[in-house]
C-alpha cells in the first residue's frame, strides 16, 4: 500500500499515469452495459481519489472532463451551465463530446416535449462548440441529435480553423439533416481559398443514407488528410468512387460495406488504379477494410473476389491488413494444391487458401453469408505444414454465420475448436449456437487438444490438454451469437457470475469487482473505431489521429511537474504537412561529392523558397551558403533529416525542446533505470576516450568503442549484486507491505512474461482496432 506521505512526493506525471489506468479499469466495468453504470463508476472514481490532495484533484478533473458522455439532454444542459459559470480552465480540458447514448426513451417524454424544454437544441449545441472550440478533438453524433444539427454546426465541424480531428455523423439521416448538411458543404466548396481541412483525419458517415453522392464527392475533396473513412450504407456510386475521390496518402481504414450503388466493376477499378490505394509512395497501406455486400442483391462472382484479393497483394495491403470483411462475396474452392510463387503473392486456385498464405497479419475475417464447406474451414484454420512456406497464422476471429454447412450436427466436431492455436472466437448462426448453449447449464463446450500437434485415431490422454469454449450473447448488440475460447486474462469464463455477486471485506466495505467485456468483441466490429476512446491506451494512436507534431510528455502537466497553463492548447493545422525530412543544399563541385559540412538550410529570402516553398519559411538558417564560382547548387529533400515544425517561429524553433532531447537526456536516463545507471560507468570511460580523440588520437576512439561493446556484452551475462534478480526466498523474508528497492523484472518467470506479452499485443491491436466502448461504438459496431 502507498501511504499518504508518499503520495505527496509522487511526481504529477506519475499520478496522472496511475489514475489513468484506474480510471480506464473503472470505465471498463460495464456489465451490464447501462448509462447508470457509467455514472456510478465515475462517482466511485471521484470518491476514492479527488480528496487525496491537490494533484489528485486536478488529475481527476482532467480525466472526467476530457471525455464527456451525454446520456440525456438535461445532463448536457447542466454541463453547459458549468462550463459557462466556471473558470475558463475547465472548458479547456474538454476533448471529446460523445452524444452516442443520448436518448429520451424511458423518460416519459415525446419529441415535442424535448423541443419545448430546450435543454439540447441547435442553439445550446452551438454555444457548447464555441466554448470548447480551442480544445475539442472529437465530435461523435448520432441519430438522436440529427434534428439539432443545423447548417452552422455542420460548417463549424468540417471547416478548417479548429483542432477537431474526428467527426462522426453515424446514423444521421432524414430530410431536415440532409438539407442542412448539403447546404453547409456547398458553401464550403464555393470558397476555394480556405476550403481544405488538413486537420480532420477521421470521418464517419455510417448509415447516412440520404446524403447525395455529389455532396459526398465535394466533401471528401475538402479533406485531403483522411486516414479513416467510414462510408458504410451510403449513396456513393462508381463515378464518385473512381473519378472524384482525392489522393489520400495516409489511408489506413476504409469501409464500403453495404453501399448499394457500388458495383463490382467500380470497386475493382478503384483498387486497381486509384492512387489512394495503388501509389507506392503513399505513407501507409490499408489495415482495416470492409467491402461486405448483400448476397441476394450482389452481382459479385468468385473470380472477381479472387481478383480483388490479388490487387490487395499487388500493392502491399496484404502485409498490413488485420481486419478484412468480405461477407457475402462468393469464394472459389479447389482441390488443386499447386502453389506458384509470384513477386507479390502465392498463386493458388482456392480463395481461402489464398487468404491464408498471403495475408499473414490478418486477425479478423468476416465471410458471413458464404456457404463454405466444413472441411474447407478446418483446412483454412489448420497450420501450414509445408516447409517451403513460412506462414504463421494470427487469425483470432472468424465470422461464419449464415453458412448452411455449419449446423447443429457439424458444430459439435471438436476439430473446429482445436485446429487453430490463435483463434479465440467464432460467430455463428442461431441454430448452431443454440446447440452449444443447450449442451449443459454452463453453456460451454470442452474439447481436448493434442499438445504435440499430431493427429491420430488413438490419442494418449497424457498428451491432451483441455480447451474450453463458451457461449456469449448480449441483447444490446442485436441478433449476433458468439463462441469464445476462455482464458484467465482477456476472455474470462465467469463474466455472468462475477457480475451478479456482491462481495464485502471484513470491515463491511463493498469490494468493487471489475468485470470487463470479452476482449474478442473488438475483432467482431463492423464499424470503424474512429477516436482514441475514453482513455488513450498509448500515444501512438493519439499522435496519428490528432497529428500533434510535438506532443508534451504529459498533456496536462509541464516538464517541471507543475500544472499546465489553461491557455495553452494545440494550434490547428492550416497547410499541408511536408513528408518527414528537410531541405538540404547539394554542391556541384568537380569531385561531385557532398559532405556534411556542405549541407545547409536554404535562406528564407531565397527566391526558390519564396516562390515555390512558402511553407518552409519557418526553417531556421544554420549558416550562410558557400559561394563558389562556376558551379550550380541545387536543393533536394533529405528524408533522413528532421523536419521542422511549421507552426513555430524561427526563434521558438531554435529554443524548443523536442521529445527526443528530453527522453534521451543522460541524467533522466540515469534516474529512470538502474540498468542505465550501471551502463553509465562504461559511458564515462568511453567519454574520456572520445575526448582524447579530439586531440588527434584515432586509436583511442577505436578502443573506446571496443571497450563499450565488451561492457555491453558483459552486462547481459553478469550483473552486480544490487541488480541481480531476487530469488523466491527474498520475497519470503521481506515484509509484504514494503516495496523492495532492488526489485528487477525476472525474465525467467513464465507467468510474468505471458502477461507482458499479452499487454504489448493489446497495445499493438489498439492502434488498428481501438476499443469497443460505450454508446455507438458498441451498438453500431456489433449490431446485426
Amino acid at each position: 500500500m502507498i501511504s499518504e506521505t508518499s503520495t505527496m512526493r509522487l511526481p504529477s506525471e506519475i499520478v496522472y499515469e496511475i489514475l489513468s489506468y484506474q480510471f480506464k479499469d473503472l470505465m471498463s466495468n460495464d456489465h451490464s452495459a447501462t448509462s447508470e453504470k457509467y455514472h456510478s463508476n465515475i462517482k466511485t472514481f471521484l470518491g476514492s481519489n479527488s480528496t487525496v490532495n491537490r494533484t489528485f484533484h486536478h488529475v481527476c478533473r482532467v480525466l472526467i472532463y476530457r471525455y464527456l458522455n451525454f446520456t440525456t439532454a438535461r445532463s448536457f444542459h447542466k454541463l453547459l451551465n458549468t462550463l459557462k459559470e466556471d473558470d475558463p480552465g475547465l472548458r479547456k480540458l474538454v476533448e471529446v463530446a460523445d452524444f452516442q447514448e443520448l436518448t429520451s426513451i424511458g423518460l416519459g417524454r415525446t419529441g415535442e416535449m424535448n423541443r419545448m424544454i430546450k435543454n439540447l437544441t441547435n442553439e445550446t449545441l452551438w454555444e457548447f462548440l464555441l466554448l470548447t472550440k480551442n480544445t475539442l478533438r472529437e465530435f461523435l453524433a448520432s441519430e438522436h441529435i440529427q434534428g439539432d444539427i443545423d447548417e452552422r454546426i455542420v460548417h463549424f465541424l468540417l471547416s478548417p480553423g479548429t483542432v477537431l480531428s474526428v467527426v462522426d455523423f453515424c446514423g444521421c439521416s432524414g430530410s431536415v439533416f440532409t438539407k442542412q448538411f448539403v447546404t453547409a458543404v456547398e458553401k464550403m466548396a464555393a470558397h476555394p481559398s480556405s476550403r481544405e481541412n488538413f486537420q480532420i483525419t477521421c470521418l464517419g458517415l455510417n448509415d447516412c443514407t440520404d446524403i447525395p453522392d455529389n455532396t459526398l464527392s465535394k466533401l471528401l475533396n475538402l479533406l485531403p488528410e483522411l486516414q479513416k473513412l467510414d462510408l458504410t450504407h451510403t449513396a456513393i456510386d462508381d463515378g464518385t468512387l473512381i473519378n472524384n475521390l482525392p489522393h489520400w496518402k495516409n489511408l489506413t481504414h476504409l469501409s464500403f460495406g453495404e453501399c448499394l450503388q457500388l458495383t463490382p466493376r467500380g470497386i475493382l477499378e478503384f483498387f486497381s488504379y486509384h492512387p489512394a490505394v495503388t501509389d507506392e509512395n503513399n505513407n501507409s497501406t490499408l489495415q482495416w477494410l470492409n467491402v461486405q455486400v448483400h448476397p441476394h442483391t450482389s452481382t459479385w462472382t468468385d473470380t472477381q473476389t479472387l481478383f480483388l484479393l490479388k490487387k490487395l497483394c499487388q500493392y502491399g495491403h496484404n502485409k498490413t491488413l488485420e481486419y478484412l470483411n468480405i461477407g457475402g462475396l462468393p469464394l472459389h474452392y479447389s482441390d488443386d494444391r499447386t502453389l506458384i510463387k509470384t513477386p507479390h503473392y502465392y498463386q493458388c486456385h482456392d480463395s481461402l487458401q489464398f487468404i491464408k498464405l498471403n495475408f499473414p497479419a490478418l486477425k479478423s475475417l468476416n465471410i458471413k453469408d458464404t456457404n463454405v464447406p466444413y472441411d474447407r474451414i478446418i483446412q483454412f484454420l489448420s497450420p501450414v505444414h509445408d516447409s517451403d512456406i513460412e506462414v504463421e497464422q494470427k487469425l483470432k476471429f472468424l465470422n461464419i454465420s449464415n453458412n448452411s454447412y455449419i449446423n447443429r450436427w457439424t458444430i459439435q466436431d471438436p476439430a473446429l475448436f482445436t485446429c487453430s492455436d490463435s483463434l479465440v472466437s467464432l460467430e455463428l448462426s442461431f441454430d448452431s449456437w443454440q446447440q452449444i448453449e443447450n449442451l449443459n447449464d454452463r453453456h460451454e463446450l470442452n474439447c481436448f487438444k493434442n499438445k504435440t500437434g499430431r493427429t491420430s485415431i488413438i490419442q494418449d490422454i497424457k498428451n491432451m490438454e483441455s480447451v474450453k469454449w463458451k457461449c456469449y450473447i448480449d441483447s444490446s448488440y442485436g441478433r449476433r451469437y458468439w463462441l469464445y475460447k476462455c482464458d484467465p486474462y482477456l476472455n474470462r469464463e465467469n463474466i455472468d457470475q462475477a457480475a451478479s455477486l456482491t462481495r464485502y471485506d471484513s470491515d463491511g466495505r463493498k469490494i468493487i469487482e471489475i468485470v470487463k467485456q470479452p476482449d474478442f468483441l473488438k475483432f467482431a466490429q463492423n464499424k470503424i473505431m474512429l477516436g482514441c476512446g475514453i482513455v488513450p491506451m498509448n500515444s501512438a494512436r493519439r499522435r496519428l489521429i490528432y497529428k500533434d507534431m510535438k506532443p508534451p510528455i504529459s498533456r496536462f502537466f509541464n516538464r517541471d511537474g507543475r500544472f499546465a497553463t489553461p491557455g495553452t492548447h494545440a494550434m490547428p493545422i492550416l497547410s499541408p504537412r511536408l513528408p518527414p525530412g528537410g531541405w538540404r543544399l547539394i554542391r556541384n563541385d568537380d569531385e561531385d561529392t557532398t559532405t556534411e559540412d556542405d549541407a545547409s538550410t536554404i535562406e528564407e529570402n531565397s527566391p526558390i523558397i519564396h516562390n515555390s516553398f512558402q511553407s518552409l519559411t519557418s526553417i531556421p538558417e544554420t549558416r550562410p551558403p558557400l559561394v563558389r564560382e562556376n558551379t550550380r547548387d541545387a536543393i533536394y529533400w533529405d528524408r533522413s533529416a528532421t523536419s521542422a515544425d511549421p507552426t513555430l517561429t524561427e526563434s521558438e524553433y531554435e529554443n524548443a525542446e523536442t521529445d527526443y532531447d528530453y527522453l534521451n537526456d543522460p541524467e533522466l536516463q540515469r534516474r529512470r533505470s538502474q540498468m542505465s545507471l550501471f551502463n553509465s560507468y562504461h559511458r564515462s570511460s568511453s567519454k574520456n576516450n572520445l575526448n582524447n580523440n579530439n586531440n588527434g588520437n584515432t586509436s583511442n576512439l577505436t578502443n573506446a568503442f571496443k571497450q563499450h561493446s565488451q561492457s555491453q556484452s558483459q552486462s547481459q551475462t553478469s550483473l552486480p549484486h544490487y541488480l541481480s534478480t531476487p530469488s523466491s526466498e527474498h520475497y519470503k523474508k521481506n515484509d509484504k507491505n514494503k516495496l523492495s528497492a532492488d526489485y528487477v523484472y525476472d525474465p525467467n518467470e513464465p507467468e510474468m512474461n505471458k502477461r507482458y506479452r499479452i499487454h504489448y499485443e493489446q497495445l499493438q491491436e489498439y492502434k488498428v482496432f481501438g476499443t469497443v466502448e460505450r454508446g455507438m461504438y458498441r451498438y453500431y459496431s456489433l449490431k446485426t
